[in-house]
């Protein structure tokens, strides 16, 4: 199995459809009824003592594609336990966010901040904000059992909130305790990714079940009938279920909360278990980093390895490479391992390696916006698999269409890594961020910028322009002659399912309330032959915009007489013409960086369509970032703000100004008062007021 079908499998708590989960629930339901009254007590005491401690999580994160940095919106599951409300999750859950919220079990909703993440394990640890409890509420803890007790064929529930509903539980057994995740044709074990980057599971003996577990449980507890946690739900999907064991998160969550990392060891080496290899005793050396200290120290591939520290090794199957990799990780960083090791027949031959840290996959990503890209750090891993000669500079990892870094010529592309802006070399993106802002607060900023940039082992160089575009309001058209209908062309197929297979012209769809179209009679069906005796002819759609055209190269303060199809009748209809309305595409617009909102003025169209007389006014929502603070608070696209805290909106300026004065005041809640539909509707808004050293490009 590849890497990539793997990943899609085990993330499966992501994409498993519905129809899984319901047969695996009903089967459960059907058996529960067959078990001893006294298991069914133990599994609600078990219930019990777990449930009050689960909380379902809310996590903000943000994203960077398209040149640009995105908030998207996930949720999942975590247990509390510690006293202090500490929770314990999955780092996936967690992975890059930067607002978090905890739903407890009576429904009180905390903010909470990020303790640790651990990648290589799938694990993290939050802290909930306990001075945001009710008077008299108290924080319930769950006991963290021992996974090593756990056997094939035991009894688990597994409890989350799946698709962000409430805490659910189902029951399953252990299918295996040692569970690694190897190809098939050659026993080696599959390096799984943390969103395609980062490796993770590398230690890890999953403890897989079929207890039923959907998304949004990812980071729940797996819990043991004495209603001990035993596991943390990591993966799942095809009837199948991983829990990371409680064991390896203990350790992992009190180094969190101690440091907020978990430091390891690496000697820069792979290896393989023995089976099929005919070697009786040890593990092979599979591979050694070129530039890791175990070839430094000697160490080659193919190496069979017999003694680590002065302890023997014996690997013989995939499931013990885990445990391995675990004991070489736990040494302290730098320290010295004696490694007993055999070559081409040559026993006993003795090396020691000094330990180095164990580094991340991925590494930090930041986005320059107004230049139209984001840039990613260059961690070891990455640099090897891109060939680079070394980690400086700062990698493009993607940019925004029509921006400044996508218009240079040379463009800059995916995968360039920038060494030098202007005069500043550029070693890590650090440099780039702080070159940024430099740029930035500039108040007369160069019109061009000297970028150098490294593409395919080629030295190159490109200009980009600095400045933000001003992109005006659209202008609005000059008034034209406009008569007050909507239509459709009548082509020859249509006209002969009408009756009339020799008058074709322009249907009217809509007749727009309070013009001189409404006034002259025009009706809903009606069928214009000619204008002013010009017979209309339509050919296909691209002529369906032709009635209009004809329209407005009248006079504006003119009139005209329209030949019309009614009732199988031509008729004739005077008509003074008026001048053309504001389309929506020509309104003002604003755009609120702070809350993620784009608006723009409500026109005559929208009155129209809406059935808005004019006593309603606002500003129309065009877009609400869905993480964004509006977004978050449920304001959407195509809602109508008409209020904004204690400041009434009715255009884009009177927008402008609500959004000017907020931003002063930095209240911890705004409610916006929106109009969808037939009803009025309060969102509340909890903004996380940061200085801020961008300004937002118009677009």
């Amino acid at each position: 199995m590849t890497t990539r079908a793997l990943v899609v499998v085990l993330l499966a708590l992501l994409v498993m459809p519905l129809a899984i989960g319901g047969c695996a629930e009903s089967r459960s339901a059907r058996n529960i009824d067959d078990l001893p009254i006294d298991v069914r007590d133990a599994i609600a005491a078990a219930r019990d003592r777990v449930f009050p401690s689960l909380v379902n999580i809310e996590v903000v994160s943000l994203e960077y594609s398209g040149g640009k940095e995105q908030k998207s919106r996930s949720t999942g599951s975590g247990t509390i336990f510690t006293p202090q409300g500490h929770v314990l999750t999955n780092a996936h859950v967690t992975d890059r966010g930067r607002r978090f919220w905890c739903t407890l079990s009576d429904k009180q909703r905390l903010p909470a901040t990020m303790v640790g993440e651990d990648p290589w394990t799938d694990l993290a640890v939050l802290q909930l904000d306990l001075s945001r409890l009710e008077p008299g509420t108290k924080v319930h803890v769950a006991t963290i059992g021992d996974s090593d007790s756990l056997l094939v064929g035991d009894y688990v529930l597994a409890m989350g909130s799946p698709f962000s509903l409430s805490r659910t539980v189902t029951l399953g057994i252990v299918s295996n305790t040692e569970r690694v995740f190897a190809s098939a044709g050659d026993g080696q074990v599959d390096e799984m990714l943390l969103n395609w980057e980062q490796r993770t599971g590398l230690f890890t003996n999953w403890i897989q079940h079929d207890a039923l577990i959907n998304p949004g449980n990812s980071g729940g507890p797996l819990v043991n009938l004495h209603g001990e946690v035993i596991g943390v739900n990591t993966r799942g999907g095809a009837g199948m279920a991983f829990a990371t064991p409680s064991n390896m998160a203990r350790q992992v969550a009190d180094s969190l909360r101690a440091t907020g990392d978990v430091p390891r060891s690496s000697i820069g080496a792979s290896f393989r278990h023995l089976q099929n290899t005919g070697i009786a005793e040890g593990v092979l050396v599979d591979s050694v980093d070129a530039d890791g200290p175990a070839y430094a120290a000697g160490l080659r591939a193919g190496d069979v390895i017999r003694e680590l520290g002065g302890e023997r090794v014996n690997v013989r199957f995939v499931e013990e490479i885990p445990p391995l990799l675990k004991r070489i990780a736990d040494r302290p960083i730098g320290s010295a391992l004696p490694i007993t090791y055999d070559r081409d027949g040559s026993s006993g031959q003795r090396i020691v390696v000094n330990t180095e840290r164990l580094r991340r996959d991925r590494g930090d990503e930041e986005a320059l916006r107004l230049w139209g890209l984001t840039i990613q750090q260059i961690t070891d891993r990455r640099a090897k698999q891109m060939r680079l000669a070394s980690t400086n500079g700062a990698l493009v990892s993607s940019v925004r269409g029509g921006g400044p870094s996508a218009t240079a010529e040379p463009s800059l592309n995916w995968g360039d890594v920038i060494v030098r802006i202007d005069d500043m070399p550029i070693e890590t993106i650090a440099d780039a961020v702080r070159k940024y802002e430099q740029i930035d607060a500039m108040k007369d900023k160069p019109e061009h910028l000297l970028i150098e940039f490294i593409r395919d082992n080629k030295n190159f160089l490109t200009l980009i322009k600095p400045k933000p575009e001003e992109r005006p309001d659209p202008p609005a058209e000059l008034p034209k002659a406009w008569i007050g209908v909507a239509t459709q062309p009548v082509l020859r197929t249509m006209a002969e399912k009408l009756g009339h297979p020799d008058q074709r012209g322009f249907r009217v769809m809509r007749v727009y309330s309070g013009t001189e179209a409404a006034k002259a009679g025009l009706r809903v069906g009606d069928v214009v032959l000619a204008l002013n005796d010009e017979k209309f002819d339509p050919r296909g759609m691209q002529d369906a915009g032709a009635f209009n055209r004809s329209v407005r190269r009248l006079s504006i303060d003119g009139s005209a007489t329209l030949n019309v199809l009614r009732d199988g009748a031509v008729i004739q209809v005077p008509i003074a013409l008026e001048r053309t309305r504001l389309a929506p595409e020509e309104a003002l617009r604003a755009r609120n960086a702070d809350f993620e909102l784009a608006v723009r003025d409500i026109t005559f169209f929208d009155r129209e369509d809406y059935r808005w007389d004019e006593t309603v006014s606002g500003v129309m929502v065009e877009s609400a970032e869905p993480a964004g603070w509006a977004g978050l608070a449920g304001v959407r696209g195509r809602d109508l703000i008409q209020k904004i805290g204690p400041h009434t909106v009715t255009d884009v300026a009177s927008f402008k100004r609500a959004m000017e004065q907020i931003a002063r005041d930095q209240p911890g809640r705004v409610v916006f008062v929106v109009f969808r539909g037939s009803r009025t509707f309060f969102r509340f808004a909890e903004p996380d007021w940061k200085p801020s050293t961008e300004v937002e490009p118009k677009e």
